[in-house]
């Protein structure tokens, strides 16, 4: 098996090192001491780092007891690192001309044993035996993503030499495998899900823009969705599907996540909060259900350096922005165990955590939920901010990628207020949204978000862009939106980062 097959993560490496935006940081991490912050600690937990011999942690993967971390680096080698409750590590396992794609704690021993990818191989390490056992490989293929039904057998997306992909699965106890083949050519199958019962197997296709399903059955077979003409995606990277059997996804190489309904075929698309560093495209990446509130998704902001966390009974997007002088290019991040949500920061070279725990009391009302532009025209949203220690903060707003086309003047775009010091608890003010003139037609989501540079809340303003000839009041009533009861808590402000170069994934 070639490296030069697809391989989703080493192919991002490349793109970012080709832009000279990758910070010349050595690649190592160390290991953490598993505790529960109190509401007077940050909402983010940087680790220190591990020896410089180590590669920088690429994917993590927490339990009980044990977090797993993948770590790779250039030219192309990975490692196996075993994390401890005591804050102690060690790497178990060394790969070399392996860029390891994905890692998975064993469904029936997640402590003790963890599969990994090595290209074309499904392996895995057993602390038990501190060896690696190669259990089945797939010539041709490259193996991309894994997940586990409920059963412990294990699913792998992989991409041929050809270009075709397929859906693997793998069962450890009768050792058997079937292939699947994805019907789309060029679909590039990426990340997967199981809904429960374990019979529908969910899939991104990066390649071909669509949401893949394989239902099981005496006759398994495949349906895909493709988005509607006013849902412009880029590359669909991850899924998960949520206790109501709506599947999430990420659009990695834009700035937007968003939902597919199964039962009503309808399609969502929510742009991040505005990025105040300048990354331009936050690239969404890797999605999970919390385990507490199966409705509600997490999701790493690769270039974005945040942890997100997407509440769709409230409608409001939490982001935690995770320090450091430079972009940390976080690839992955997971909840566990104690309300703690895993992630790694390859460019800093570090893994860390965000206690959810830690509140951000927020209350958000809209009466409407929508606002009517012209094009080449504005709306004032009103906003209310309610800052319990009155600490510093600032007002912006973000676009889904459709409309902040690289290199383009942006087709919606707002007012802004920065470093705002409130007089009082309470603060009250507007944002202006405006509509280019060739702004495109129809509705769309614009993130309002407050940020203080540890953590961003943002509230989503239906905007419904209308020709300039429309009358308003054949569209209807201009809407306010009121953000309320927003409460930031905030121990230090942090430096604002420095500015990097525009690029594209």
């Amino acid at each position: 098996m070639r490296l030069s097959y697809v391989i989703g993560p080493f192919l991002i490496l490349c793109v970012f090192s080709s832009f000279d935006i990758m910070p010349s940081v050595p690649f190592h991490t160390v290991g953490p001491t598993v505790a529960l912050q109190t509401s007077a600690q940050p909402y983010v937990t940087l680790l220190p780092k591990v020896p410089d011999s180590s590669p920088s942690p690429w994917l993590i993967y927490p339990t009980s007891s044990t977090v797993w971390v993948a770590g790779i680096a250039t030219p192309p080698r990975s490692q196996i690192r075993e994390f401890f409750i005591d804050g102690t590590s060690k790497g178990v396992l060394n790969l070399t001309n392996v860029i390891v794609s994905s890692i998975l704690a064993d469904p029936s021993n997640p402590s003790g044993k963890v599969w990994f990818t090595e290209n074309s191989t499904l392996a895995f390490y057993d602390t038990s035996k501190a060896s690696e056992t190669k259990a089945i490989t797939f010539p041709n293929q490259s193996i991309q993503y894994l997940a586990a039904d409920p059963q412990g057998k294990i699913w792998m997306s992989m991409v041929g030499a050809s270009g075709s992909s397929s859906i693997a699965v793998y069962d450890p106890l009768s050792n058997s495998n079937q292939t699947y083949s994805v019907p789309t050519s060029g679909a590039i199958a990426q990340g997967l899900a199981i809904a429960p019962p374990g019979n529908a197997i969910w899939f991104a296709e990066g390649g071909s823009k669509k949401i893949g399903r394989l239902i099981l059955g005496v006759s398994p077979s495949f349906s895909e969705f493709s988005p509607p003409s006013s849902v412009n995606l880029a590359f669909p990277e991850q899924v998960a599907v949520d206790a109501s059997g709506n599947v999430w996804f990420t659009d990695h190489g834009t700035n937007q996540f968003g939902v597919f309904s199964p039962q009503t075929t309808q399609w969502k698309v929510f742009p991040i909060g505005y990025c105040h560093d300048n990354c331009v495209y936050g690239l969404p990446n890797a999605i999970f259900v919390d385990p507490k509130n199966k409705n509600t998704v997490w999701f790493s902001e690769h270039n974005a350096g945040r942890v997100a966390r997407y509440d769709p009974s409230t409608g409001v997007l939490t982001e935690y922005q995770v320090p450091g002088s430079s972009l940390p290019l976080m690839w992955w991040a997971m909840p566990g165990p104690n309300n703690l949500v895993w992630f790694v920061a390859w460019a800093l070279g570090q893994i860390g955590y965000v206690n959810a725990s830690v509140p951000v009391a927020i209350s958000v009302n809209s009466v409407p939920s929508d606002v009517v532009v012209q094009r080449g025209g504005y709306q004032r949203v009103p906003v209310v901010v309610n800052s319990m220690d009155q600490g510093e903060f600032s007002l912006n707003s973000s676009a889904v990628t459709q409309d902040s086309p690289l290199y383009y003047p942006p087709q919606i775009y707002s007012s802004s207020q920065m470093d705002i010091v409130p007089a009082s608890n309470q603060y009250s003010t507007s944002i202006t949204v405006s509509a280019a003139w060739n702004a495109t037609l129809g509705q769309r989501y614009v993130a309002l978000t407050a940020f203080n540079g540890q953590v961003s809340l943002n509230v989503f303003v239906r905007v419904n862009v209308v020709d300039s000839s429309v009358s308003y009041v054949a569209v209807g009533f201009v809407s306010t939106i009121i953000l309320g009861s927003f409460t930031i808590y905030v121990k230090q402000r942090k430096p604002k980062a420095k500015s990097v170069r525009r690029t594209r994934k």
